[in-house]
């Protein structure tokens, strides 16, 4: 647990660290996130996490002007203050909500915004479900490209966390999405997804649907997107076009990414076994590039 936190402006004990009781975020799921890592006192892709922010804000109608030299300053401070500038480094939390109704006036009808930005030691996912690959299910609950919330990093999850409480009950790591009617696979509950296909080709699912533009499919992760950058420069032509379960079940190699886990191979669908049943030389290839891209940038 952290010892310190940062809120609204000021760096603050954790137990003396307080959210409104009208906070738009706890009524009503109104916020976003960003979940980061960092090493050495420094954040991994904090750009690109910011755009990413700023960008769903914007869409979303939260007010949000943080820079992100002021963040990064936020940042050193909280890791410091809870002594986590290390290289084992820390997993950050930024949280944003339309803040405190109560505040919220005739004259000014938009309240300022929350902002949390919480600090916590990074604990990696165990070493064996990189060496063995991780088991994923295929939810139940389906990806609604119409819905306004998709595509966005929001604090309201809880479809997110039932699916993944109904992987742990089957012994897997990830629960899977698709679209209804379609059936196109969209992402992970916490990750965005790859496969290798029969073909050899590297493909995830795009962000937008081909034929609606502004039906948003899946999470732009950062992580996703390092991994991409690193496959074409690797000579590794990327695809990113609908996939469907027949796809993912032909996969020679499936991996997922999100900020936590890096790049984590799939070796089990349930009871369908990926390839050979190992993580694959492609899945293993950029996920070493990958951690010494994390390396580089944070020393």
């Amino acid at each position: 647990m952290s010892d310190f936190v940062y809120l609204n402006g000021q760096l603050l004990p954790y137990d003396d660290a307080r959210i409104a009781p009208a906070d738009a975020g706890l009524l009503h799921g109104a916020g976003l996130f960003e979940t980061m890592r960092a090493k050495n006192g420094k954040i991994f892709r904090l750009r690109q996490h910011l755009a990413r922010l700023a960008t769903s804000a914007h869409a979303l109608n939260i007010p949000f002007l943080l820079s992100e030299s002021q963040l990064a300053d936020i940042a050193a401070d909280l890791l410091d203050a809870n002594g986590l500038s290390t290289e084992i480094g820390a997993r950050l939390r930024l949280t944003l909500t339309r803040g405190d109704l109560h505040e919220a006036t005739a004259e000014n009808p938009t309240p300022p915004v929350t902002l949390l930005l919480t600090a916590a030691e990074f604990h990696p996912y165990p070493a064996a479900l990189y060496d063995k690959g991780m088991t994923v299910i295929v939810s139940r609950f389906k990806q609604n490209p119409e819905s306004p919330l998709t595509g966005h990093k929001s604090t309201s999850y809880f479809d997110r966390l039932l699916a993944l409480r109904e992987a742990q009950e089957a012994h897997a790591g990830e629960a899977l999405w698709f679209t209804p009617y379609t059936n196109v696979l969209a992402e992970g509950s916490i990750s965005n997804v790859f496969l290798v296909t029969s073909e050899g080709i590297l493909a995830t699912p795009p962000l937008t649907l081909a034929d609606q533009a502004n039906q948003r499919l899946c999470l732009p992760g950062i992580t996703r997107q390092v991994t991409l950058e690193l496959a074409t420069a690797a000579g590794i032509l990327p695809h990113e076009r609908p996939l469907t379960i027949h796809d993912l079940l032909a996969a020679k190699e499936v991996f997922l990414t999100n900020a936590i886990m890096g790049l984590m191979p799939v070796t089990h669908i349930e009871k369908h076994t990926v390839g050979d049943g190992n993580p694959g030389p492609l899945t293993r290839q950029l996920r070493a590039a990958y951690e010494q891209t994390l390396i580089t940038e944070t020393a």
